[in-house]
């Protein structure tokens, strides 16, 4: 009678580096009366998608020749390792890189070169190469999706691709890893037909390609037609030839390679018209199965073609086992055994019919495991077993009372791996890994196998002298069998728990129980406290018949009683260890050893003693314990003496010790051995040897085998449930044949040391997996430092900040039960070999640059460790500052650095000297930059002024417009030599910006004004657009206005007659936008990119007119300065665009950048900035000025002129004499010497002259109290700002640049001299009533200002009202009204707009005592009274409060 038993569990969620190995066992169990013999255990893993499946269908399974496990899916295709899933799938849209062809995997096969072909569903293939771990083209031209049906695979490692109507492909691998291929289609010529049955291989090489119409073969790259046209269905090599055979059954031969082919046997003349569905080769014979007409065999010895009598189907399909055992079924749900070798040929019905109803097709799988026990899959009825030895055939199900480790009926796929496991895919129901965890062990169940409360622990087992062995469970049943355990004693339940059992000379049973005392035969013997002669103790462990025959009994409590048998015939029983330590009277376990020495293992130590001795003296032993020092443990749990006589004591946390007493019995020398030397635990229960001398230890958890001559332990864990595992203490004895039988918590355990493999197959750890900085990489990944897989690679490099990676790695071991433990380090960094863990993987964090070796080892379940060691080369690369090339370097500049060092302490006077002729050099150049720019303007002041003298006669009109073109020309110099001065001043970084908060609207607008005349001179349509009125921004004037100006320029140059220009003015987001558009003449687009450089000029080819290379420099550099861009568009022959972009607020800014209020309540625009066209300098009417003519002679200022240039001063001479008394000096010695003896009114002075400067010349005249009344006026050609703060510093009273305008020099000249003559009358206490505006001006002029005076008076307590508000008014552009002022006043418009409101204070503080100063300077505008009062003085000499107490006075 057989009982199936199965526990079924599933694993959900596995952590990645943790296996929780769940189990689903299945006992095959045979019984006698009450007793169940097990036969086999089975354990299984089971994994879903949860688990990291793509898909619970599994199709095919393939492990790869590193071990690794391909799974393909109906989603793709996964790589297993036992740890993790890693899953490939079709990438689509990724055209750059070739992926999966489609992620309905139907088979997974890998060629000789190490290439992994996947077939799926669409009659597509992939190639995976395993190495570099990527897919390839396997065609070498891009054609890998084309259609194949079939694979095929030669010895010389070519694979063949066949389709059943589209020809065939072969794939020669070279030896780089790339792919070739050469295809045989018909209409090549290498080929008599496209539709391809088969593709085989003979002897030699020979690649042979039946087709429907026609037979080829392939040698060594030559194509040959055997046949054209024959339909072959199949082929056979057989010996050196090759057989055929043809869809009717005709049989031909190819002898030896030979181009001829010879019909040997015809089916159809036996079987009639049929068809051939499928062959085999069995027993050497050609086995033909037909569609209709049954089977047939053919005879490769006399070529004839016989029906098969003991196979009977048609229509016959055929599998074949791992070992080529043929297996044969037709549709009816059996399937046929075929023995190849014996022909041996047995059936089974393995789906009944009523199943075959709603079953598609059969599938089957046959595979063969390592104990010959066949494992068949079907589609529909589950799984199946058959043992061939004992033709034994077993059916598992996923459900219901033959429940098995399967997760449904419907299987897709089976498969045995190198290991011996079993893997059985389920439709929709995952995937399942079976292994037989006890290989040579059986187990036995006292108790029925059902019940878990531990009633099968076992208390007791001993074997008495006639063989049989008695069994002693917790629950109190004790059973007999003989040495095969076959039961003698049916159920026999005591009261008691019996723990120990033996037997005297007379055959007498003696039991021990634990509470209940000793039974003899049927006497019971207890402990009475009254009789000094009974038990000392009722809990009996251990019983021992010595040499002697005397029966010594060791109670737990009591310490050691002898048996003495009395004249009635019972015993009495003499005591001994009483009064010693507790722990000596609790006795375990007992043995004798060859010299006749009780070892008696108890709670404190090992007491060893002669039996002799002790009964003469009760003293005579010897105690050997840790609490003494000379032994390891206290816990004594077991004693053995092996077939050499040495004894073996095993300890409760101390191990195994193999113990050796000496002669003295005065010591005893001890070897341990522990979990640190294999042992699978240290608490050992009990101690067995086998036939071949080793040591079987059975411990708390787990047992091990131990070689004495190697020392060497294997460990085994037998059973799938826990307490299996758990053996019993001193419960072990051996059997018939040689078996060992082991007490556990859950029955015996029994084992046969000769089925137990003392040799195993440790496969090679694997590494599998790369981690750097906490993301996994893989090969071909972009940065990833993988070349090929990790597999097959021998060396890694990483990059310096890659230094943080771990490593996973396998054993790719897929029976693990977890107790598989792995040891790795790393060379160069680990001291030593890490700790053995269970974890699979080892991380290394912030390692430094340098060469590693990573090694890793592992044990198996039995503690057996691979000698053979995975190592990795790691390389981190350094960084390039820390490289050997890098420190070369350093070493070298160390070395330039120590040279040049001491060359510098060695030649410190030279260098200094050369040092001090460089700043030399470099002062003189500045200067000779300064001197020249000066002599340029000097000749360009001599030609304005004399040109302006000419201007103001009457000449004729001809005369007149050629010296207005020399004019014009000589300010176009003019204005280029500023533009290169200020393009210098922006190179050194003199050039400053001073901003403030402007309309940039109305700043652009009266720019644009000063052009509007001059487009509509040349009929250019000139427009301004803007869409807000107000755009606050903050810039510099000045220097913006050079920007603008340029552009316009510019755009007015290259712009034709009757062309346009537009400028516009926006707030785009946070920037403002001026924009300047013109229909000019374009800028070349290669040209585009290089006008803001410097110096850069088109060549004269182009279309685009020449320019300085300076402007636009200067114009970018000025919009840097803003913070802001400028950008150009343009087409040539349509126009360019310019646009200025300025950030709004002043964030930007530096606080020297920001202008201050006072300053800027007087901005002055220089005169060198417009760069105007001459039409626009000149639209200022010039007239002559009218000589004072009535001004007497002695009346007239006297003026100093000293210069060292003749001409200049003969110019100067001739515009001052009609209005002053004019001296002239040639340098500023001269000059100085003069002016002590005329005491000139004023003196114009250059700055730069021979014998002294014109600044010296202004410095000694304002130092001496009796010149500093003179005012002074200093011309030069230095224009940098830094230049006329140190001549205004100098005490200079004004600061003229070269070339000047001759009537804003004159205008300053009478100004300073009016001013000092009122200040003389003022002091004088005299009243002059006199205008602000000059008397060198005309009429119109005259009218202007009196204009522009009632409009300022108009808005005297506008605080607003400005510069810009008053050229509003006026209907002018701001630079325009600037140069009008300078020419008629020889003051700025700001400085006018003062001079009347002060004018008006100081009426007021005279004429107006019922006004106080603050109200005064709130009518007239200002913006606070200290400002007035700082303008008051700073214009009269005097403070507002000295007027006011003057006038009181």
């Amino acid at each position: 009678m057989k009982r199936c038993i199965f526990v079924t569990s599933n694993q959900n969620n596995p952590n990645h580096y943790m296996k929780y190995k769940l189990l689903c066992l299945f006992v095959l169990l045979s019984f006698s009366l009450s007793d169940l013999y097990a036969d086999i255990e089975l354990s299984s893993k089971q994994m879903r998608t949860s688990d990291g499946l793509p898909s619970n269908s599994v199709r095919c399974m393939f492990q790869d020749s590193k071990g690794f496990l391909w799974l393909g899916t109906l989603d793709g295709l996964t790589r297993y390792d036992g740890n993790t899933f890693l899953t490939y799938q079709l990438e689509s849209g990724k055209h750059d890189r070739i992926s999966l062809a489609d992620n309905r995997i139907k088979h997974v096969a890998e060629d000789k070169n190490g290439f992994l072909w996947i077939k799926t569903v669409p009659e597509l293939f992939s190639c995976y190469d395993l190495q570099k771990a990527c897919f390839v083209d396997f065609t070498g031209t891009g054609s890998d999706g084309e259609n194949y049906s079939e694979i095929f695979m030669s010895s010389n490692g070519n694979v063949w691709l066949w389709h059943r109507r589209n020809g065939v492909r072969q794939i020669v691998c070279e030896d780089d890893r790339t792919m070739t291929s050469v295809k045989f289609r018909t209409k090549f010529g290498n080929l008599p037909d496209d539709r391809i049955k088969f593709i085989n291989e003979d002897f030699s090489g020979r690649i042979w390609i039946g087709t429907m119409q026609g037979l080829a073969s392939v040698y060594k790259g030559k194509v040959e037609f055997i046949d054209r046209k024959l339909n072959f269905s199949s082929s056979f090599p057989h010996g050196e030839d090759m057989y055929f055979l043809t869809k009717s059954g005709d049989v031909y031969r190819c002898v030896n390679g030979s181009k001829k082919i010879d019909c040997l046997a015809s089916l159809s003349a036996i079987a009639g018209n049929t068809s051939v569905s499928t062959h085999s080769l069995i027993k050497d014979k050609w086995v033909i199965f037909t569609s209709s007409e049954g089977v047939y065999e053919f005879d490769f010895q006399n070529f004839q073609i016989t029906p098969c009598r003991e196979l009977k189907i048609n229509n016959g399909k055929v599998i074949h086992d791992n070992y080529g055992d043929c297996w044969a079924y037709n549709n009816t749900g059996r399937i046929y055994y075929i023995n190849s070798k014996s022909g041996e040929i047995k059936n089974f019905q393995l789906i009944p019919e009523e199943k075959m109803k709603y079953i598609d097709y059969e599938r089957y799988h046959v595979v063969r495991d390592d104990r010959g026990i066949v494992w068949i899959s079907t589609y529909g009825n589950g799984l199946f077993t058959y043992d061939i030895q004992e033709d034994r055939l077993e059916h598992f199900v996923s459900e219901g009372k033959n429940a098995g480790p399967i997760g449904s009926d419907f299987l897709l796929c089976l498969m045995k791996d190198r290991t011996g496991g079993i893997w059985v895919s389920s439709e929709y129901s995952g995937l399942s890994h079976i292994s037989i965890s006890n290989k040579g062990i059986t187990h036995v169940y006292p108790e029925s196998p059902d019940v878990f409360d531990r009633s099968n622990t076992i208390r007791l087992l001993t074997k008495m002298s006639n063989g049989d062995i008695w069994v002693g469970t917790r629950r109190g049943g004790l059973y007999n069998y003989d040495s095969h355990l076959k039961t003698k004693i049916d159920n026999h339940y005591l009261p008691y728990n019996i723990y120990a059992i033996s037997e005297d000379s007379q055959e007498n049973i003696w039991i021990g129980t634990r509470g209940d005392g000793l039974k003899i035969g049927d006497t019971w013997y207890k402990t009475d406290p009254s009789n000094p002669f009974a038990l000392s103790h009722s809990n009996i462990y251990s019983i021992l018949r010595d040499k002697k025959d005397r029966m010594w009994v060791g109670t737990f409590g009591g310490g050691l009683d002898l048996a003495e048998s009395t004249e009635k015939g019972q015993y009495k029983f003499r005591r001994f260890f009483q009064g010693k330590k507790y722990g000596l009277r609790i006795v375990r376990v007992m043995a004798e050893d060859e010299k006749g020495m009780i070892w008696m293992g108890t709670s404190e130590g090992i007491c060893i003693f002669h039996p002799d001795s002790l009964i003469a003296n009760e003293d005579n032993y010897h105690l050997f314990s840790y609490t003494d020092g000379n032994f390891c443990s206290n816990e004594i749990r077991c004693l053995f003496r092996d077939s050499k006589g040495r004894m073996w004591v095993g300890t409760s946390g101390a191990g195994l010790n193999l113990c050796e007493l000496s002669d003295d019995c005065q010591s005893l020398k001890y070897t341990h051995y522990g979990i640190a030397e294999g042992l699978v635990n240290n608490m050992v229960q009990s101690i067995l040897e086998d036939h071949s001398g080793q040591l079987w230890i059975a411990t708390e958890y787990g047992i091990s085998r131990f070689n004495p001559n190697s020392h060497s332990f294997e460990n085994y864990f037998f059973s799938s449930y826990t307490l299996g595992n758990v053996y019993s203490e001193d419960s072990a004895c051996m059997g018939a044949d040689g078996k060992l039988i082991f007490g556990t918590n859950y029955g015996l355990t029994i084992i046969d040391p000769k089925k137990i493999p003392t040799e195993r197959l440790l496969s090679p750890i694997v590494i599998t997996g790369l981690s750097v900085n906490g993301i996994q990489v893989k090969p071909n990944m972009p940065g990833s430092p993988l070349q090929e897989s990790l597999a097959y690679s021998d060396k890694i490099t990483l990059k310096y900040f890659q230094n943080s990676f771990m490593l996973d790695f396998s054993t790719l071991d897929y029976s693990d039960n977890g107790q598989i433990k792995y040891m790795y380090w790393l060379e160069n960094y680990d001291k030593g070999w890490n700790v053995p863990s269970s974890l699979s993987f080892a991380t290394y964090k912030y390692l430094e640059p340098g060469s590693y070796i990573f090694h890793v080892k592992y044990c198996d379940g039995a503690g057996i460790w691979n000698d053979t060691e995975t190592t990795l080369k790691i390389v981190i690369v350094p960084p390039f500052w820390k490289t050997n090339w890098a420190m070369l370097g350093y070493f070298i500049l160390m070395l330039i650095a120590l040279y040049f060092t001491y060359r510098i302490i060695f030649n410190f006077n030279r260098l200094r000297n050369r040092i001090n002729v460089e700043k030399q050099l470099t002062e003189y150049k500045l200067v000779f930059f300064t001197n020249i720019s000066h002599e340029f303007r000097t000749p360009l002041t001599l030609i304005l002024g004399q040109i302006e003298v000419l201007m103001q006669m009457d000449l004729g009109t001809t005369i007149y417009n050629r010296i207005l073109r020399i004019y014009k020309n000589a300010w176009h110099m003019r204005n280029l030599i500023s533009e290169l001065l200020d393009f210098r001043k922006q190179e050194q970084g003199y050039l400053k910006l001073k901003v403030e908060e402007q309309n940039l609207v109305t700043f652009t607008r009266q720019i644009y004004m000063c052009f509007y005349e001059y487009a509509q001179k040349k009929e250019i349509t000139y427009r301004f657009d803007n869409v807000e009125e107000t755009i606050s921004v903050w810039f510099d004037s000045k220097q913006l206005q050079k920007v603008i100006f340029n552009l316009l320029s510019n755009a007015f140059k290259y712009t034709p007659n009757k062309g346009s220009i537009r400028v516009e003015v926006r707030m785009l987001a946070s920037q403002a936008i001026v924009s300047v558009c013109d229909t000019g003449v374009g800028i070349p687009e290669e040209h585009i990119s290089k006008i803001f450089e410097r110096f850069y000029q088109t060549d004269n080819s182009s279309s685009f007119t020449l320019g300085t290379g300076i402007g636009l420099a200067l114009a970018k550099g000025i919009m840097n300065m803003h913070h802001g861009k400028i950008d150009v568009e343009s087409t040539v022959g349509k126009g360019t665009k310019f646009t200025l972009s300025l950030p709004l607020g002043n964030r930007h800014f530096s606080d020297e950048e920001m202008a201050t209020v006072e300053s800027r309540e007087s901005v002055i625009i220089s005169e060198a900035v417009p760069m105007l066209p001459f039409e626009q300098i000149m639209d200022v009417e010039e007239e002559k000025t009218k000589v004072q003519e009535n001004i007497k002679e002695e009346d007239k200022p006297i003026i100093l002129l000293v210069d060292d240039n003749e001409e200049l001063l003969s110019m100067l001479e001739d515009l001052f004499l009609p209005i002053y008394k004019v001296y002239i000096a040639h340098d500023g010695r001269e000059g100085l010497e003069m002016a002590r003896q005329i005491q000139p009114d004023l003196i114009i002075s250059d700055v730069m002259m021979p014998e002294m400067s014109g600044k010296e010349l202004c410095y000694k005249i304002k130092t001496n109290v009796e010149l500093s009344h003179i005012s002074v006026i200093l011309l030069t050609a230095q224009t940098s700002v830094e230049y006329v703060v140190e001549g205004l510093m100098f005490g200079a009273d004004d600061y003229v640049t070269k070339p000047f305008n001759v009537k804003v020099l004159i205008a300053r000249c009478n100004n300073l001299i009016k001013n000092k003559k009122r200040l003389i009358a003022h002091y004088a206490g005299k009243t002059i009533t006199e205008s602000p505006v000059t008397e060198a001006i005309n009429e119109r002029d005259k009218e202007l200002l009196a204009k522009c005076v009632n409009i300022i008076k108009e808005n005297f307590e506008n605080p607003a009202f400005d510069v810009t508000a008053l050229a509003s008014e006026l209907c002018v552009g701001r630079s325009k009204l600037y140069m009008q002022f300078k020419q008629m006043t020889g003051l700025t418009p700001n400085e006018f707009i003062l001079k009347i409101k002060l004018d008006e204070a100081m009426s007021l503080l005279k004429n107006h005592p019922e006004l106080n100063i603050s109200e005064i300077s709130i009518r007239l505008g200002f913006s606070s009274p200290r400002y007035f009062s700082k303008s008051f003085k700073a214009f009269f000499g005097v403070a507002p409060q000295t007027v006011r107490s003057r006038k009181k006075e």
